[in-house]
């Protein structure tokens, strides 16, 4: 009996299991992405070259992570802020408003980076992703975050050698109330269906 359950578990809930994850929303919803000029330029002696490649701010939003502790100015969106305005900010637009409740941002390891988010009238700390151990780009978790709607972040390096370097970042939207509805529905059928099949097996 408890394979026949489980086969009839398997079947109802492979319809609604994809949509009851959360999902990265970034690179199917974003609109653009604005920043200052002036990333990807190295100083003068820096050691940096071997190795650098142009800074390229689309690697921030495609969905995939760079090599764990790749160099920093490698495959990234990288600058030097000596160079530029300072703060130097960068603000990714959504093509429409979703409900977040965790982050993940791929970034130089010795530095700090501030995750903000747009309330409506104002700018709203989401998330710091701290300097870490290691070496080049390394990947820091939010873990579960309270929930919150927005439209637009804004990422900001803050310390470190003010060479900054980001190479992925994803925003993992909360199921909307009609998924977890449906949720709901599937796990209702898979107590359906194991009821009848018991009641069947005992009738036989």
């Amino acid at each position: 009996m408890r394979k026949h359950s489980i086969i009839a578990a398997v079947a109802i809930l492979g319809g609604f299991a994809p949509i009851a994850h959360a999902q990265n929303v970034i690179p199917t919803h974003w609109a653009s992405i604005s920043r200052p000029g002036g990333e990807g330029v190295l100083r003068a002696g820096s050691g940096w070259d071997a190795g650098s490649t142009p800074s390229n701010v689309i690697t921030l939003v495609d969905g995939v992570f760079a090599p764990e502790s790749q160099q920093w100015n490698d495959g990234s969106y990288w600058w030097d802020e000596t160079q530029t305005v300072s703060p130097f900010q960068t603000t990714l637009q959504l093509d429409a408003s979703y409900t977040f409740n965790r982050l993940v941002l791929q970034a130089d390891n010795n530095d700090d980076y501030l995750i903000e988010y747009w309330t409506g009238s104002a700018w709203q700390t989401a998330f710091t992703a701290g300097a870490v151990g290691g070496y080049g780009l390394t990947t820091r978790d939010s873990g579960t975050l309270a929930s919150f709607t927005t439209d637009r972040f804004r990422f900001t390096g803050l310390n470190g050698d003010q060479y900054y370097a980001m190479s992925e970042f994803q925003a993992f939207g909360v199921p909307e109330a009609g998924t977890w509805a449906l949720m709901i529905i599937g796990f209702g059928g898979v107590g359906c269906a194991m009821r009848q099949r018991s009641a069947k097996l005992k009738i036989a």
